[in-house]
């Protein structure tokens, strides 16, 4: 369906011929992505700086045209930014999962709204990002720290549950290959890419003791580095035991 479903398209004449539930998809991951590049923008150290550099862009940078403007920059950068443009994708995803409540098919008059309407869709999204900008600090960004910090944790879980169902899905198809015909070859296939994703995870840990510790002190981040270390060991060793396996 063209940008905005039903109404004309104001971007272009129409969209690649593709499933509606692929497109949204792939749209959704994509205002996903655009939400977590603005707010790793807004949290660089020196953008508010250069920003500054800008004739007449933030609050004392000057004028153009003899126009001054009263944006106070620091308004919208650091980590209360981050919190609110987190608010903004928040409520807007639960916004569309509310209304697609009960719609189990393409054929739901709703399914229009979300396999539709894109243009528009983006407008909701900048003018709930603009309105959380406006709401007053207060207790806003204490209380949306706690809702980060469990929302956080509550997806590195299902993150975590989701890549353990794919690698053993993974495996076991392998192995049933393997079962089936050319065994060396599918064993060895597993064994590279097994060889690789621990590679990885090795190359991930010195990395991070790199830069996320000292010699001197960051203990709470070494004890974070070093359990978790333990912990894939400790998991490791007891899949492979035989009964487990």
């Amino acid at each position: 369906s063209c940008l905005c479903g039903s109404a004309p398209c104001l971007l272009c004449g129409c969209c690649p011929s593709a499933k509606n539930s692929t497109i949204s998809r792939l749209l959704f991951t994509f205002f996903l992505f655009l939400g977590t590049l603005v707010s790793i923008i807004m949290i660089i150290p020196g953008v508010e700086k250069e920003l500054h550099k800008l004739p007449g862009f933030c609050e004392g940078s000057g004028s153009v045209l003899g126009v001054q403007t009263s944006v106070d920059c620091s308004s919208f950068l650091g980590h209360k930014a981050v919190y609110r443009m987190g608010f903004a994708m928040a409520a807007f995803f639960c916004l569309f999962a509310v209304l697609m409540v009960c719609v189990r098919s393409s054929k739901d008059p709703r399914a229009a709204l979300q396999n539709g309407f894109w243009f528009f869709k983006f407008l909701v999204l900048v003018g709930i990002t603009v309105g959380a900008f406006y709401i007053p600090d207060g207790a806003f960004t204490s209380v949306w720290f706690y809702f980060g910090v469990v929302g956080s944790f509550l997806f590195i879980l299902i993150q975590l549950v989701l890549l353990i169902d794919l690698a053993h899905s993974w495996s076991q198809r392998w192995l049933r290959n393997a079962d089936e015909g050319n065994a060396k070859g599918w064993y060895a296939a597993l064994c590279t890419i097994t060889f690789i994703f621990y590679a990885a995870s090795i190359a991930a840990l010195v990395l991070l003791y790199v830069y996320y510790t000292q010699p001197e002190g960051c203990t709470e981040g070494k004890a974070f580095i070093s359990i978790n270390l333990i912990l894939c060991l400790i998991v490791s060793v007891v899949s492979i035991l035989p009964k487990i396996q």
